[in-house]
């Protein structure tokens, strides 16, 4: 007897009730998907996910507890054969996608999808392969020649922030207030056209020695 094709065991992080349930009302009428789990925020996720065993992770790239690359690369960890697809509310850059795919998420899908085609990529990253899909990406910025025209404290600040230093301490360490670093941060992320902090650190970790120059 030859066995069925394997089911695909899902498991969805969605904020809003309205957006998972529409979406979840379409796939689960794919009979070859199972339903093991479901969460508004990443730390139920990460809670859950081990007792769910799902193999793919569908996450929103945006939670109400924190963002769905640090949740996904949680849940990497605790499973590393998982696969993940993060819907995102927003284009993504060439340098978002890097730090996605180099993070381990197999696929980012935009809310805008079809849902067939959301579907599609389920079953094709399912096994472990990757789908970047059609995306209109955003051409990166010239930002080592944007870091070359920082200020000397713009730079200081970039390089601490890029060491993963808590604000707090970027702050005592400079001698300003919390709210000075923040919008020291706002300023460089504005400059160099970044919208996260893993695009600083991959930034400075491929650039260190051109970027300290």
């Amino acid at each position: 007897m030859v066995a069925g094709p394997r089911r695909l065991r899902l498991y969805v992080t969605i904020g809003q009730r309205l957006l998972r349930d529409s979406l979840l009302f379409q796939i689960l009428l794919d009979s070859g998907v199972e339903l093991v789990g479901e969460s508004e925020t990443g730390v139920a996720t990460l809670n859950h996910l081990q007792a769910a065993r799902p193999t793919v992770l569908l996450i929103e790239e945006n939670l109400q507890d924190n963002d769905g690359l640090t949740i996904a690369e949680h849940a990497l960890t605790m499973n590393p054969s998982l696969s993940v697809l993060l819907i995102s509310d927003t284009p993504v850059s060439n340098g978002r996608m890097a730090i996605y795919l180099e993070a381990g998420i197999k696929a980012v899908v935009s809310k805008d999808q079809p849902i067939q085609e959301l579907i599609k990529t389920l079953f094709y990253i399912r096994n472990g392969q990757v789908y970047i899909g059609n995306w209109r990406q955003q051409p990166e910025p010239a930002a080592m020649l944007a870091y070359q025209a920082l200020s000397g404290r713009e730079r200081e600040v970039a390089q601490l922030m890029a060491s993963r230093l808590p604000v707090r301490d970027i702050a005592g360490r400079l001698g300003v207030s919390c709210k000075t670093v923040h919008s020291y941060k706002d300023r460089i992320f504005v400059k160099l056209g970044f919208e996260r902090l893993p695009e600083l650190i991959l930034f400075m970790q491929r650039h260190q020695h051109g970027a300290a120059e």
